[in-house]
């Protein structure tokens, strides 16, 4: 990866925000904050969140210490100012002396320390960023990182990348027991300048915004080279099979996925087709119904595409494509469904499953389909599903992919702080059912 730092474009936006009381360091903020959002290498779809520390005046007009962190429903592509809310500091820092504090309790106390009582939500993560002392921090779920902790051995491999410059902290659930042993991290080696949390992502540090952001492009460069010297021969491939077309077969999924499905909720799904080379020589390795059903490559990504993807096995015509469809969805939901049943019964907060249908259908030698309730759920259904493409394939490349266990899936696609990303907008009228007005 290369720096895209612009001081010519940082100037012309610090000069910009200015002029409406916009203060330089968090111009800056916004700045790299948006770098790092428009490089699907680092950031999908409001993944990832970036933090100042500052000051700011509250409502009686003291200036108090504040920590400006990514709020909820915001993308770092398209950041502005108000997108990073600012929290009292002092009050989230003491939280670090607790034993234990439920979710609830976390977002009313970040919530109840917005300066602007409007704000959004701030970030899961906010306090593993207050926690931490530097002024700037970065976190990304950048591509080649993943693909070198997605692991049995992440660690060790993570160790050999990064030496001693990063910490590397285990894999956590996001909340205050990862915010704790992430600072924990931090003080036992204040010397490094980023984290590695495990099968979840990359942290940076820094005093200034543009040290923060390349120290990302640095290590995940360093990430990228790895993979590149340690990558073995081709995986096996099988000979790509002749298939229907994409429009016969995306006719053939999207009514044993829609209304007439007793498990589709009533719901037309709209897909979104990919079949770059890419995809296509995934798609045909001998080993695809291992490791396309291994899990997520980052834990965020399981409340948009589910734990695991629909394959359907490859066949000569669209009469057999059917046939071999409608098999392979039934399975699927069966086994959706007794995912659910076996972590719920051990809970005691019993949850309400989801519906079972698949959000990403792969097709060997045809590519892959994102499904959505509209156009964009389905674009980030199919963006997520060829960034896993790519982990995948570079954790294969030099070693096994692994994901987190079944569990921990579930505790994140079922946790109400990643099912309130999503929304509950509600559905219009005819949508679903009218795709052209002229």
């Amino acid at each position: 990866m290369r720096s895209l730092w612009n001081t010519t474009e940082v100037d012309t936006l610090v000069a910009y925000y200015g002029e409406i009381g916009v203060s330089e360091d968090m111009a800056q903020r916004v700045y790299t904050s948006r770098l790092l959002g428009r490089d699907p290498r680092l950031v999908l779809h409001g993944g990832g969140n970036t933090s100042l520390k500052t000051t700011a005046t509250d409502a009686y007009g003291d200036s108090t210490a504040v920590l400006c962190v990514k709020g909820s429903g915001w993308d770092l592509a398209q950041i502005e100012p108000d997108g990073l809310p600012a929290v009292r500091l002092q009050p989230l820092q003491s939280l670090r002396a607790r034993d234990s504090l439920r979710d609830e309790e976390m977002v009313a106390l970040q919530r109840a320390n917005l300066l602007d009582v409007n704000g959004p939500n701030p970030s899961v993560e906010t306090l593993l960023h207050a926690f931490l002392p530097a002024t700037y921090i970065d976190h990304t779920h950048a591509t080649a990182v993943l693909a070198v902790t997605d692991q049995a051995d992440g660690a060790e491999r993570c160790a050999e990348v990064f030496g001693d410059s990063m910490a590397i902290v285990p894999y956590i659930m996001p909340g205050f027991a990862l915010a704790k042993a992430a600072a924990d991290a931090f003080d036992r080696n204040p010397s490094v300048v980023g984290l590695i949390l495990l099968k979840h992502g990359i942290f940076t540090f820094g005093e200034s915004a543009q040290e923060c952001y390349e120290r990302i492009i640095s290590k995940v460069t360093d990430a990228e080279t790895y993979l590149k010297r340690r990558a073995s021969v081709a995986a096996l491939a099988l000979p790509r099979p002749t298939v229907p077309s994409v429009a016969e077969v995306a006719s053939v999924l999207r009514g044993l996925t829609g209304p007439a499905s007793p498990d589709s909720g009533g719901r037309r799904f709209i897909f979104e087709h990919r079949g770059g080379e890419s995809v296509l020589s995934y798609l045909a390795g001998a080993e695809i119904n291992r490791y396309a059903r291994a899990g997520v490559v980052t834990p965020d990504h399981v409340i948009r595409v589910k734990p695991t993807p629909l394959i359907v096995p490859p066949a000569r015509d669209i009469d057999e494509f059917k046939a071999g469809a409608q098999a392979a969805l039934a399975g699927f939901v069966k086994n959706y469904i007794e995912y659910f049943a076996r972590n719920n019964a051990r809970r005691t907060d019993v949850k309400v499953a989801l519906d079972p249908m698949p959000r990403v259908i792969l097709v060997p030698g045809l590519g892959l389909f994102g499904l959505g309730a509209t156009a964009r759920e389905a674009r980030i259904a199919a963006d997520i599903a060829e960034n896993a493409i790519a982990v995948i394939s570079d954790a294969e490349a030099v070693g096994r992919f692994e994901s987190i266990s079944e569990s921990e899936t579930f505790e994140v696609e079922y946790w109400s702080l990643e099912q309130a990303k999503l929304g509950r907008a509600d559905t219009k009228p005819l949508a679903g059912h009218v795709t052209v007005v002229t």
